[in-house]
C-alpha cells in the first residue's frame, strides 16, 4: 500500500468519533479566554515570542547546501545547530545542559545542480534537492531521459545506463522513492531525478522524504517547473534525451555521529516531564522543526523568567537525526531519540511522567486547522484541558489516536512513557503545500503571529497541568476498548478472547477511579492549603507512578505492533488483513475476474501493490533488506516479516488479464495455501494476545489492592 496514504486513512477512520472543532462564534469574535492559574498567567506575562522567533530563524538558517539548506544527521550544519542550542540553553538559565553523542549513519548534502539548453535555445541552470544517498559529480556531461513514473514498464526498450532518469512521483498516493530509485539502479542509471507531487501544486517547489533504501541507489529532487523545462527540451531535440552538465555532492557516511542537546529546570522530585523537538531538517525547515525548537526554547525561557518552581523536573531536549539516521531501513527516521532513550539514558523511562512533543508548530499564514496526537491512555485527561482553550480560540482541532510513529516521542512511548504532540489537522495548508519541501520557509508560507502565541499557550498549558497532577492520569480501558473493536468476526471467532478483553476493561476501571480520586484529593488539598494531605498524596503518587510505568510498558509489549507502513496496529491486525485480502481475491478469481483480484484485493496484501509496477529484482531486494534493516531501530520486533509474498501471483494474473486467460486454478491453489499459513500465524498471535491480557488483568488487579 501507499506509505502515507495508508496511515492517513487509518487516522481518519479512528478519529471520526474524537474530532473536536472549536472556533469563532457568529459575531466572529473568539469566546472568553479561560481563567488561568496564577503561575501560568505569570508564564504568559513573561513569554517573549520574539525570542522564540529568533531561535526559529537562527536554526532554519543553518544548512550545508548554500542554495537550499539541509541540516542532516551527522552533518556540519546539524553540529552547528547543536552548538547554538547548547549555548542558548545555558544563556536562558537551563541547568545541567548536556550534549549527548549518538551513533548512527550520517548524511551531508552540499548541493546538486544541472545545466542544459532549453527548448528555446537558452542555457538554464536547475537546482536540485537531495535524498539520503551517495552521489558525486563535478561538471559531468551526462544524458537525461524522462521515464514518466519510473516503473518497470517505463524501462522497456530504453537504455538508461549511466544516465539520469527523470520521473514524476506521488509518495502520498502511489509509492515510496526507494522503489523507483532501486529500479533505476537495477537498470544501471546514474541517479533518479524525482519530481514530487503534492495536493497543492507549486511550480518551483522541490520535495524530498526519507530514503528507506540503500545509499548506492541515488536520488535527487527536482521541481515541477524544471521537470517541464527538461521534458520540453527533450521534445524539441527530436531525440529521447538531452545532454546536461551535472554537479552533485551528497554523501552518506556509515558509523557517524549526531547530537541530542538537553537542559532542565530541576523539580522537587526525580520525576520528569519532557518537552522535546528536533533540530535536523530538510531544506531550511523553518516550520518542521525549527519552529518546534523555537517554541520549546521560548517556553523554557518564560518558565525561568517567571520564577516558576516546578514540582517535577522539566527537561527540554532537542534530538538530532529525527528525519533520517539509518541507511537501507524502512524505519530510518527518529534514530536520534531511539539512541537517546535506548542506549544513552535508558534509565529515563521509569521516572518520565509524560512527554509534550513540539514536532512542528505549523503557524503558517491563514492556517486554522491543527491536530493533537495523544496516546489512547491520556486522551480522557488531555481533552478536558484542551477543549475549553480550543473553544475560546479561532482554531479547529482533531485528535490523532493512536499517535504516529513518524515523531521522535514514539521511542519513549513504546518504553512506557505517555505523550501528547503537535499534529496535522484536516486539509492543512502546510502539509498540503510545504511539508518536506523547499517551500518550508517563512518567506514562502508566510507566518501567523497569533497562531504562534496560541501554540506556546496550548502546549505549555499541558506541561503545567502535568506538573500539577501527582499521579499519571492513565486510562488503560481505552486501549482495550479499541482492541475489542479491531477484530473482524468473519476471521476471528473466539469468544474466550472477547471475555478476556472484557475482563481487562473491567480491571482497568477501578485503576482509573483510583488515579482520578488521588488527583482530585490532591487538588482539593492544595486549594485548601492542606499541605499535610498534599504531601502524603505526592509520596503515594511517586510509588504508584512507577507501578503505572511498568503497567504501561506491559501494555505496549502485549498490544503494540506495526504494519509494514510503520503505522500502529494491534498484533493480530496484519494477519487478519492479509486473510481478508486473500479470501476476497480468491472469490474474485472463482468468479473469473483476475484484474479485480489483484487490483482491489492483492494490492493490499504483502508486496502486491509494488508487484504491479516494479520488477522482481527490485522487490526481492526490498524483501531481503526489510528484516535486517529494522535491526537497531525502534521498529525491531514490531513488524511481521513479509511472509505473505504474492508478487508471483500478481504478475501471473496481470499476464493472464492481458491475454484474456481466465484459467486461475494455480493462482487459487497458491492463495489458499497462503490463507492457511496466515491463519496459523493468526492463531499464534491470538494465543499471545490472550496470554498478554491475562497478565495485564493480574497487574491491574494488583494496582487496586
Amino acid at each position: 500500500m501507499k506509505k502515507h496514504l495508508a496511515l492517513l486513512l487509518v487516522l481518519i477512520i479512528v478519529l471520526s468519533a474524537f474530532t473536536a472543532c472549536g472556533g469563532k462564534g457568529e459575531s466572529g469574535q473568539s469566546a472568553e479566554k479561560p481563567d488561568y492559574p496564577e503561575d501560568f498567567q505569570a508564564f504568559l506575562n513573561a513569554l517573549d515570542v520574539d525570542f522564540s522567533s529568533e531561535v526559529d530563524k537562527t536554526v532554519s538558517e543553518q544548512g550545508d547546501d548554500p542554495a537550499l539548506g539541509f541540516r542532516s544527521a551527522g552533518s556540519p550544519a546539524e553540529k552547528a545547530t547543536a552548538d547554538y542550542i547548547e549555548k542558548t540553553m545555558k544563556e536562558i538559565g537551563l541547568q545541567n545542559v548536556t550534549v549527548d553523542q549518538t551513533d548512527l549513519d550520517g548524511w551531508t548534502f552540499k548541493g546538486a545542480d544541472l545545466t542544459f539548453t532549453d527548448s528555446e535555445g537558452k542555457e538554464k541552470k536547475v537546482t536540485l534537492g537531495g535524498y539520503q544517498t551517495t552521489i558525486q559529480a563535478k561538471n559531468e556531461k551526462i544524458p537525461v531521459v524522462y521515464l514518466e513514473k519510473g516503473t518497470a514498464a517505463n524501462y522497456e526498450g530504453v537504455n538508461v545506463k549511466d544516465k539520469l532518469v527523470l520521473i514524476d512521483i506521488d509518495q502520498n498516493e502511489e509509492w515510496w522513492i526507494n522503489s523507483p530509485a532501486y529500479q533505476a539502479h537495477v537498470k544501471g542509471a546514474k541517479a533518479v531525478l524525482a519530481n514530487s507531487a503534492m495536493p497543492v501544486e507549486m511550480g518551483d517547489r522541490i520535495g524530498t522524504q526519507d530514503m528507506c533504501g540503500p545509499a548506492d541507489a541515488p536520488a535527487l529532487g527536482i521541481s515541477q517547473d524544471d521537470t517541464d523545462a527538461i521534458k520540453d527540451a527533450i521534445k524539441a531535440s527530436g531525440k529521447k534525451e538531452i545532454q546536461v552538465t551535472f554537479n552533485a555532492d551528497s554523501k552518506v557516511t556509515p558509523d557517524s555521529h549526531s547530537q541530542n542537546v538537553w537542559g532542565e529546570i530541576p523539580g522537587k522530585t526525580d520525576e520528569v516531564i519532557y518537552m522535546m523537538a528536533h533540530m535536523d531538517g530538510y531544506f531550511h525547515s523553518y516550520f518542521d522543526d525549527a519552529s518546534g525548537v523555537g517554541l520549546m526554547m521560548g517556553t523554557a525561557k518564560a518558565m525561568i523568567d517567571s520564577g516558576y518552581k516546578p514540582e517535577k523536573t522539566i527537561r527540554f531536549i532537542c534530538h538530532g537525526a529525527e528525519e533520517w539516521g539509518r541507511e537501507n531501513s524502512q524505519a530510518d527516521w527518529a534514530i536520534g531519540s531511539y539512541e537517546q532513550i535506548r542506549s544513552i539514558h535508558p534509565e529515563w523511562a521509569e521516572n518520565a511522567f509524560a512527554i509534550v512533543n513540539i514536532d512542528g508548530a505549523y503557524c503558517v499564514e491563514k492556517e486554522t486547522t491543527f491536530g493533537i496526537a495523544v496516546c489512547e491512555e491520556l486522551y480522557n485527561y488531555i481533552a478536558p484541558i484542551a477543549q475549553p482553550m480550543i473553544k475560546a480560540s479561532p482554531y479547529k482541532y482533531r485528535y490523532m489516536i493512536p499517535p504516529s510513529t513518524y515523531k521522535e516521542d514514539f521511542n519513549y512511548v513504546q518504553l512506557g512513557v505517555p505523550s501528547v504532540s503537535t499534529a496535522k489537522g484536516e486539509e492543512t495548508i502546510f502539509y498540503d503545500t510545504g511539508y518536506h519541501t523547499s517551500a518550508d520557509s517563512r518567506e514562502v508560507m508566510g507566518f501567523d503571529d497569533d497562531a504562534w502565541l496560541w501554540m506556546h499557550t496550548l502546549y505549555a498549558r499541558f506541561v503545567y497541568e502535568f506538573d500539577d497532577t501527582p499521579v499519571r492520569p492513565m486510562d488503560f480501558s481505552t486501549r482495550f476498548e479499541a482492541l475489542k473493536d479491531s477484530y473482524d468476526e468473519s476471521v476471528v471467532k473466539d469468544e474466550e478472547l472477547r471475555e478476556k478483553i472484557d475482563a481487562a476493561i473491567e480491571a482497568a476501571k477501578p485503576v482509573t477511579e483510583k488515579i482520578n480520586k488521588l488527583n482530585a484529593d490532591y487538588s482539593k488539598a492544595v486549594s485548601e492549603e492542606d499541605t499535610q494531605t498534599a504531601d502524603s498524596i505526592k509520596k503515594q503518587a511517586v510509588a504508584l507512578n512507577k507501578e503505572l510505568h511498568r503497567t504501561y510498558l506491559q501494555v505496549q509489549k502485549a498490544l503494540l505492533h506495526l504494519d509494514q507502513e510503520m503505522s500502529i496496529i494491534f498484533p493480530h491486525e496484519n494477519r487478519q488483513s492479509n486473510i481478508l485480502g486473500l479470501r476476497a481475491a480468491i472469490r474474485s478469481l472463482e468468479a473469473g475476474n483476475g484484474q479485480e483480484a489483484y487490483e482491489e484485493h492483492l494490492s493490499g496484501v504483502g508486496n502486491g501493490w509494488y508487484a504491479m509496477f516494479f520488477d522482481k529484482e527490485t522487490l526481492d531486494f526490498a524483501a531481503k533488506s526489510f528484516g535486517p534493516g529494522l535491526k537497531n531501530t525502534w521498529a525491531e520486533g514490531l513488524v511481521d516479516v513479509d511472509d505473505c509474498d504474492v508478487q508471483d501471483v500478481v504478475r501471473s494474473l496481470m499476464k493472464k488479464t492481458e491475454k484474456k486467460n481466465t484459467d486461475y486454478k494455480n493462482e487459487i491453489k497458491t492463495l489458499k495455501k497462503l490463507v492457511n499459513q496466515q491463519e496459523k500465524h493468526l492463531d499464534k498471535v491470538i494465543s499471545e494476545e490472550k496470554s498478554g491480557l491475562d497478565k495485564l488483568v493480574n497487574t491491574l488487579n494488583e494496582l487496586n489492592i
